[in-house]
C-alpha cells in the first residue's frame, strides 16, 4: 500500500525513534495565540530560557478578538490581559504578531492559509 501524506510529513520531520516506538519530531513553524501562550512563555522564563527560533513563530490574536468593533478596548477583563500578554510576550521575544486591528489578524487556523503566513 502507498504512504500517506500524514506517513510522507511524519517521516521527513523525525528527529529520531525512542524505544517502544515514541517519535521525536522536529516542528519547522509554530502558530500561537493569546488563550494558553501566557503559560508557555512563563515557563521559558522562569527557567531563564529564551524563544529558540522567534522568526519561525507567528502570533494571532483570535479568541478573545471581538468580530467587531475591534478599535475599542476588549470588555472582558481576562480576555484583555491575554490580549495584551500576548502582545507584550511576543514583543519581548521578537515574535510576528498580528492583535486586533491588524490586517492579517485572524482565526489562527484560517488567517495561516489567506495570508499565507509562516510561507517564504
Amino acid at each position: 500500500m502507498g504512504r500517506t501524506l500524514l506517513d510522507k510529513i511524519w517521516d521527513a520531520h523525525t528527529v529520531r525513534v525512542e524505544d517502544g516506538g515514541r517519535c521525536v519530531l522536529y516542528i519547522d513553524r509554530q502558530y500561537i495565540h493569546e488563550v494558553t501562550s501566557p503559560v508557555a512563555f512563563a515557563g521559558i522564563e522562569r527557567r531563564g530560557f529564551g524563544v529558540a527560533r522567534p522568526a519561525q513563530i507567528t502570533a494571532t490574536a483570535d479568541h478573545n478578538i471581538p468580530t467587531v468593533d475591534q478599535h475599542l478596548p476588549i470588555g472582558e477583563p481576562e480576555s484583555r490581559r491575554q490580549g495584551e500578554a500576548l502582545a507584550e510576550n511576543c514583543a519581548r521575544h521578537g515574535i510576528e504578531h498580528f492583535g486586533g486591528g491588524h490586517p492579517k489578524q485572524g482565526i489562527d487556523c484560517l488567517a495561516i492559509q489567506k495570508f499565507k503566513v509562516g510561507s517564504t
